[in-house]
């Protein structure tokens, strides 16, 4: 979990509204090897990009009229297995993202460390092969079911590889592909790897994201169509997002 991870869950449960210093004592509790000043850091990058605004001497408010643009956050770990399969693989389309991504937005977050890696079908098979080369301790499952997923990688750092949809929407940041906050909700709803997300909790996670970000629903809805989910898609954002 990320610094931003903590601290906009921590404010999420006191009402989208906090005070720095009980935040702060709260987390040197819960994180006893945690860096203060790191997460100082975020703390003041959030205001800075204004995911939360200052709501009085010391307090601190998810912000609940300037929406800023979702950027998946690049771990070092997504950064290195992405600049080593694309060392292999120069040629290739990849999209990069941590199942990790949606807890931000859910009520109860799990346990989960999940990289998902996209790709051209025909190179799917191979990059599996590799990637179980230098993965590290993850478990590494090619294409897997929501059965076989749960058999082998819940609950275990875990690598996904998979097929990429064509036209989903995608964002490059630092030269590295990852999804928008558009491809992230509606996989969330369809995923094997996923399977966390839904339930009522699906609910939760569409409720808290449009609160914190702008989010295009045309977008949504294009892709979902893509995926066969658009139906489905469109009453969860109806009865969601404002």
């Amino acid at each position: 979990m990320t610094n931003t991870d903590i601290i906009l869950n921590f404010a999420r449960s006191h009402d989208n509204n906090f005070a720095r210093k009980e935040f702060m004592t709260w987390y040197s509790q819960e994180f006893p090897n945690g860096s203060l000043g790191s997460i100082d850091t975020t703390l003041q990058n959030l205001v800075k990009n204004g995911i939360l605004t200052r709501s009085g001497y010391g307090r601190f408010q998810i912000s609940s009229t300037t929406k800023p643009e979702f950027r998946y956050a690049i771990s070092d770990t997504d950064s290195k297995l992405y600049s080593l399969i694309k060392e292999l693989y120069p040629y290739t389309h990849l999209c990069i993202w941590n199942a990790q991504a949606l807890s931000p937005f859910m009520q109860h977050v799990p346990n989960v460390d999940t990289i998902i890696i996209e790709t051209e079908r025909i190179a799917a098979e191979p990059i599996y092969e590799d990637v179980r080369r230098f993965a590290e301790g993850r478990i590494v499952l090619l294409k897997p079911k929501e059965r076989e997923y749960h058999l082998y990688a819940a609950g275990s750092p875990a690598i996904i590889i998979k097929d990429h949809i064509t036209e989903a929407p995608i964002v490059t940041i630092n030269d590295i592909t990852t999804p928008s906050i558009e491809k992230i909700l509606v996989d969330a709803t369809i995923a094997p790897e996923l399977e966390f997300a839904r339930g009522a909790e699906i609910y939760y996670i569409y409720e808290n994201a449009s609160e914190m970000f702008k989010i295009n629903k045309k977008t949504m809805l294009r892709y979902a169509t893509r995926r066969g989910k658009k139906e489905e898609i469109e009453k969860l954002i109806n009865s969601t997002m404002p």
